[in-house]
């Protein structure tokens, strides 16, 4: 067979789809846009993620490809998408990815939860120096917002000597940024004795010119200890992703985060103190059920406060199934994109002010891709995807790490000369 894959969604999705092309491959089938057949990996997070997900299948299915769907959309909604989308010709669970060539043979509909299924080794999708690495699956969190439990099921951690091989072959193949990624990897080996610390530790062993980057951490599972240790070594990039959500306990409370607001004031300033070099991104919803205009304006006068580096905001979306779902006080649409809009400017004023302060500092920087003109990359504070790009001058290549002076800032990218 031959076949191509789409993959939406995250970057934990974007793994999965390269686990899935190499378990293919490795069979016989070839991985080419010339297909026979599309593998479409959905994202069903949000109802937006589902639209995408659905629109993306009606127009591959145009080409009268044959059309196999696999991820999120499957698991959220697994005995409702045969009728919904007859264009479909397979729907495989995540969770069959080490059978899928198997399932293609027998053109049934499969689906089944618990099972951690990736398999190694993989086809990289990203470009060199930048690689994802997955240290879990699922989430023990609950949040009242969110899809991800009931999608991706309770918290399965790779083992330490697996996630060692897999980094091992990663840096070995010219990997040198490398982004710890999960639900919430804070929740590494929870129950288990081990914890994200104690991972970090076992890679850090492992000699090699590299970088690791941490993605998202939930606020209460970021203690001293693990400061200590990105404090400590500069191997790994002075960068935490922690999404906060909001700022006010009513609201946080509506949501099941489990902390306070007077924990997050105490996390921040820990981390400017330990860390004070440290790129803080974090994401916000505005817009969750019964959020009064005092209680916006209060998480707005917060980020004003911190200034985070990078801020990500989502409009709440009332998904079925969830707890919030349920909740009284649902805010207009129109209400939420205000805030939201609102909340933007701010974060653009503020990124704005951030970057200004760093013209003529030394950094280091990612070279991605070059033009005639010009190469593009990234800061090494810069995660990929999500925050700002570099416009670099000077000579370079793609997939090198150089040392660079930023000498311009704009609202969120810089200009940098190596």
């Amino acid at each position: 067979m031959k076949f191509k894959v789409i993959s939406l969604g995250c970057p934990k999705n974007l793994v999965e789809s390269e686990y899935l092309i190499h378990k293919l491959e490795s069979v016989g089938h070839v991985n080419t846009d010339e297909c026979d057949a599309v593998i479409i990996n959905t994202c069903a997070f949000i109802s937006d993620a589902v639209r995408e997900s659905i629109a993306t299948i009606l127009s591959e299915a145009k080409d009268n490809n044959k059309i196999i769907v696999t991820g999120c959309m499957v698991e959220r909604y697994k005995d409702k998408l045969p009728d919904l989308l007859p264009e479909v010709d397979l729907f495989v669970g995540r969770n069959y990815y080490n059978e899928i060539e198997k399932i293609i043979e027998k053109k049934g509909f499969f689906y089944k939860k618990g099972i951690f299924s990736d398999t190694f080794p993989r086809k990289i999708l990203t470009r060199t120096p930048t690689a994802y690495l997955k240290i879990l699956e699922g989430c023990n969190n609950k949040c009242s917002y969110c899809m991800v439990p009931d999608i991706r099921g309770p918290v399965i951690c790779k083992p330490i000597e697996d996630i060692k091989r897999e980094f091992l072959w990663l840096i070995e193949k010219g990997y040198r940024e490398i982004n710890i990624i999960g639900q919430d990897i804070g929740s590494y080996g929870l129950g288990t004795g081990a914890d994200l610390t104690t991972l970090l530790k076992e890679l850090l062993m492992i000699p090699g010119d590299y970088y690791i980057r941490l993605m998202y951490i939930h606020p209460k599972h970021i203690d001293v200890k693990l400061m200590n240790l990105i404090k400590g070594d500069e191997r790994i990039i002075k960068y935490l992703d922690m999404p906060i959500q909001h700022s006010e306990d009513r609201i946080l409370s509506a949501m099941n985060r489990g902390y306070t607001k007077a924990y997050l004031e105490s996390l921040l300033e820990t981390i400017k103190e330990k860390i004070p070099e440290c790129t803080i991104r974090t994401t916000v919803i505005v817009g969750f059920p019964k959020e009064t205009e005092d209680d916006f304006n209060a998480l707005c006068e917060f980020i004003k406060k911190w200034k985070f580096d990078n801020l990500g905001a989502f409009i709440y979306s009332k998904e079925e199934g969830t707890p919030a779902y349920k909740l009284k006080g649902h805010i207009k649409k129109q209400t939420k994109t205000k805030r939201f809009s609102i909340l933007m400017e701010l974060q653009k004023s503020i990124s704005k002010e951030n970057l200004k302060k760093m013209i003529g500092k030394d950094c280091l920087v990612i070279i991605e891709e070059k033009t005639k003109d010009m190469a593009i990359g990234r800061l090494i504070m810069q995660a990929p995807d999500i925050d700002g790009i570099a416009f670099i001058k000077g000579e370079c290549e793609p997939g090198e790490i150089k040392p660079c002076k930023i000498i311009k800032t704009l609202d969120y990218d810089v200009i940098v000369r190596v």
